[in-house]
């Protein structure tokens, strides 16, 4: 499939094999948070129903590997390197602020991705970092930017299987467990494992997509039936039962949908200005047209408020209660 942006005017154009509105039209309606009609073409509107549509992308998808190499450069050109979602190096160090930690801790990050957060922590605060990703591929390139860095002993990072996953108990002075909760089938037997792992006095921070009700709305559904990759996704009230539970005190459970949107709607538009006019490779054109339209289908659901972006930090108390 050939794929090239090119300057018309003020537009450029997605040519992806069918009639669709422009990436800066998308991105656009994306950000003010209204819906773009049909495209006209020949008096005619282009693409189907919305069920076909939808259909082949989900056929499209799972075709896909989860983190394919081009999808891997997309992700990374779009946040940055190291990181393959909405975040920042100075993001994850604030992030961290809550452990308080020096040179001498060791803090464990799982959702480390490509290395961004686990190397920014290593490096501005001097802390160890234990880091896990659930894709191994991910987990080698985390692994080569330390080295690359300078930083293999102090940022290490590993693919991990839930199933398997063993950690220290009472060893690490403070979690940071991003976007991967979603990812995990049985949440309290894995969160079993990261709340021992905690230190007390030591806090966790969680930040991940829920749900906001029992059942995912219409809108929920089609985000998480469009994600290239089996997920499964549940209220927050799951987390915070079982961190209770688990004799942590919750001190922040907060609601940061709006500006994690903001975040990731802005490096999406600055990525746009930087390729336009210029000629993508089959591979990575055809990765910018599938996550364009997982992105629009998560926005979506959070416009609508069936999905939400949350951040939570909990601290494990020093006595059993």
């Amino acid at each position: 499939m050939a794929l090239a942006l090119k300057k018309s005017g003020e537009e450029e154009e997605v040519q992806s094999g069918g009639s669709k509105h422009s990436l800066k039209q998308r991105l656009h309606a994306w950000w003010e948070g209204y819906e773009l009609g049909p495209v006209v073409v020949d008096g005619s509107e282009s693409g189907g129903s919305a069920e076909a549509a939808g259909d082949g992308d989900k056929a499209a998808d799972e075709d896909i590997p989860a983190w394919s190499p081009a999808r891997q450069k997309l992700a990374q050109l779009i946040w940055g390197d190291g990181f393959i979602s909405p975040a920042t190096p100075e993001s994850v160090v604030d992030l961290a602020q809550p452990f308080g930690l020096t040179a001498e801790n060791t803090m464990l990050e799982i959702g480390s991705g490509p290395g961004g957060g686990a190397c920014a922590v290593a490096e501005r605060i001097g802390s160890y970092v234990d880091g896990f990703d659930l894709n191994a591929d991910l987990a080698k390139q985390a692994l080569e930017a330390s080295m690359l860095k300078g930083l293999d002993k102090k940022a290490v990072v590993k693919g991990f299987n839930p199933a398997t996953f063993e950690l220290k108990t009472d060893f690490y002075d403070g979690c940071l467990l991003r976007d991967t909760l979603i990812s995990i089938e049985d949440k309290e037997a894995f969160l079993e494992i990261v709340l021992a792992a905690v230190k007390p006095g030591k806090p966790i921070v969680i930040t991940e997509s829920f749900i906001t009700a029992a059942e995912p709305g219409a809108l929920a559904s089609a985000s998480i039936d469009g994600e290239p990759g089996e997920i499964f996704p549940c209220e927050v009230s799951l987390v915070i039962d079982k961190l209770e539970s688990s004799n942590f005190e919750i001190r922040v459970n907060n609601e940061e949908t709006e500006q994690y949107t903001a975040l990731a709607c802005a490096a999406w538009v600055e990525m746009a200005e930087k390729i336009t006019g210029k000629e993508l490779d089959a591979d990575l054109a055809e990765a910018l047209v599938h996550e364009t339209d997982l992105w629009e289908r998560r926005n979506e659901a959070y416009a609508a408020k069936e999905l939400e972006m949350r951040r939570i930090v909990a601290f494990k108390k020093t006595s059993v209660t």
